[in-house]
C-alpha cells in the first residue's frame, strides 16, 4: 500500500469495489483538551530565554535546554543580556523526578512552580514543566508531554509506532504483521483507533494504552476504515461500506450502534470533527476531485460547495479544537502544500503555510497547542520524514530520517 497523497482516493475506491497486539506502550494518565483558549500571534513569536543556573545532572540539564528549543515558543540565548526570560531551576529525584523552576523577564514578571510526576523516565518531567511554563507564559496547552502516532512500513509491514513529541523514543506499538493504518487519538491521550487491513478483511481497532488492551469497534463486512474519535470520547466517525457504497458513519462507542451521515454514490473519507462536535469536515470527490466538505454531526445534507480551499484537490483535514482552524495537503498531481483555513466567523480562507509552497507534504496533524502540525515530507528516493511545522512561520523541525514513514496523528497532553 503506498502512501502519497494522490494514490488515497483511488485506494479508496479500490477498497471499495474489490472489496495487536500491543507492544510495551507507555502508560500515562491524560487530560482532556483545555477548552476556550486563543492562540494568537504576536509580534514577539518566539522570546529569547536563558537558563542561567541549573542544577542537577547535566543529562537533564540537556534535555531542558534541548525542549525549550524544540518546541519553537523560545529562542535559546547564551546571556541574559538578550534574553526576555531568565531561567533558574534545580532537579531532585527522590521517589519521584521533580523540577522546581522559576522564571524572570526583562520587565519584571516572575513564575515559580514545581513540577512532579510519577514515571520511571526522569526526562519526562522535563517535557511536563515546559508545558506548564508554556501554559503561564502564552495561555496555550503544551505539546511536549505528548505522543505522535505514525505508521511505518520500513519492515516489509506496515505497523503502528510511536514517539515522544521530539522524535526521541520512537517504539512500535502494533506487531499485526500486516496493514496497521491510519491513526487516530481520542480526547483521552492514550485512546488510539487505526484500521487493520489482515486477512482481505478491514476493521476499526481501538487501543487503550493504560489498560493495555485493544478492541475492534468496527467488523461489518467490506470496509471499515479512516475512524476519527469525537471530542467527547463518546463516538467515531469512520467509513463504510454496508450498502456497496463509501460512505461516512457516526458510531456511538457505548453499543448505541451506526448511523450513516451520508448516502450517495460519491467516496467520502478523511473525517475529523469540529471543536464542539456538531460539524464534520471530510474529503469527497462529488466534485470530481477531492476536496472538503462540511456535513453536520447529528445528520443531514453535507453543504453542496466544497470549502473555499483555493486548490485544485483538498485532503487530510485535521481540525484544531485550541485554534479552530483546519489543516490540510492542498495543490494536485505530485506537488501538496501545508495549508490551514481559520474556522472562526463566517469568511473562511485558505493559505499556504510560509515555505511549503509547491512541495510534497502530506498529512498535517494539529498540535495541542494549535499552532503546529506534524506531517510527513518527501525527500530523495520517495522516502518521507516525520516533521514538525510552526503553520506561523513555515519553520520545519525534523524529527526522522527518511524512511517509509507516513500518517502521523499527534496526541493530546498526558498527565
Amino acid at each position: 500500500m503506498t502512501t502519497s497523497i494522490p494514490s488515497r482516493l483511488s485506494r479508496v475506491f479500490f477498497l471499495a469495489a474489490a472489496f495487536l497486539f500491543l507492544g510495551s506502550a507507555t502508560a500515562f494518565f491524560c487530560a482532556e483538551a483545555e477548552a476556550q483558549v486563543t492562540v494568537t500571534k504576536s509580534a514577539d513569536l518566539n522570546p529569547g530565554i536563558c537558563l542561567v543556573d541549573f542544577q542537577g545532572p547535566p543529562e537533564i540539564r540537556a534535555k531542558l535546554v534541548s525542549t525549550l528549543e524544540r518546541c519553537d515558543w523560545f529562542t535559546i540565548c547564551a546571556t541574559p543580556a538578550k534574553a526576555k526570560y531568565s531561567l533558574r531551576a534545580v532537579y531532585s529525584n527522590g521517589s519521584s523526578p521533580t523540577l522546581e523552576m522559576k522564571v524572570t523577564s526583562a520587565d519584571g514578571l516572575e513564575i515559580r512552580f514545581t513540577q512532579t510526576v510519577i514515571s520511571p523516565r526522569r526526562d519526562w518531567v522535563v517535557y511536563k514543566a515546559v508545558d506548564e511554563l508554556l501554559k503561564r507564559l502564552f495561555k496555550v496547552p503544551g505539546l511536549c508531554a505528548t505522543n505522535i502516532a505514525f505508521v511505518n512500513g520500513a519492515r516489509g509491514y506496515k505497523e503502528i509506532f510511536l514517539c515522544n513529541f521530539d522524535g526521541s523514543d520512537m517504539m512500535q506499538l502494533t506487531y499485526n504483521k500486516s496493514i496497521s493504518t491510519e491513526p487516530s487519538w481520542g480526547p483521552r491521550a492514550h485512546d488510539l483507533v487505526y484500521t487493520l487491513y489482515q486477512k482481505n478483511y478491514t476493521d476499526v481497532v481501538l487501543a487503550d494504552m493504560v489498560r493495555r488492551s485493544v478492541k475492534r469497534i468496527s467488523q461489518f463486512p467490506g470496509l471499515n476504515a479512516g475512524a476519527a474519535l469525537s471530542h467527547d470520547g463518546g463516538r467515531a466517525a469512520l467509513i463504510l461500506s454496508k450498502d456497496r457504497r463509501v460512505d461516512l458513519y457516526v458510531m456511538t462507542l457505548n453499543g448505541g450502534g451506526v448511523r450513516p451521515l451520508t448516502s450517495d454514490n460519491f467516496v467520502d473519507y478523511s473525517p475529523c470533527w469540529s471543536p464542539d462536535d456538531k460539524q464534520i469536515c471530510f474529503v469527497s470527490d462529488r466534485a470530481r476531485r477531492p476536496n472538503l466538505y462540511l456535513l453536520p454531526a447529528a445528520g443531514g445534507t453535507a453543504r453542496p460547495d466544497p470549502l473555499p480551499t483555493g486548490c485544485g484537490e483538498a485532503v487530510s483535514p485535521d481540525w484544531s479544537a485550541v485554534s479552530n482552524k483546519i489543516c490540510f495537503a492542498g495543490g494536485g498531481g505530485s506537488s501538496y502544500s501545508l495549508m490551514v483555513m481559520d474556522m472562526t466567523g463566517g469568511a473562511h480562507r485558505a493559505e499556504v503555510v510560509p515555505g511549503t509552497q509547491g512541495g510534497k507534504w502530506e498529512s498535517p496533524s494539529w498540535a495541542p497547542d494549535g499552532r503546529h502540525v506534524i506531517c510527513t515530507r518527501e525527500g530523495a528516493g520517495n522516502q518521507r520524514a516525520l516533521v514538525m511545522v510552526d503553520t506561523w512561520t513555515g519553520r520545519v523541525l525534523s524529527l526522522t530520517r527518511d524512511s517509509d514513514l507516513s500518517l502521523p496523528a499527534w496526541s493530546d497532553l498526558h498527565d
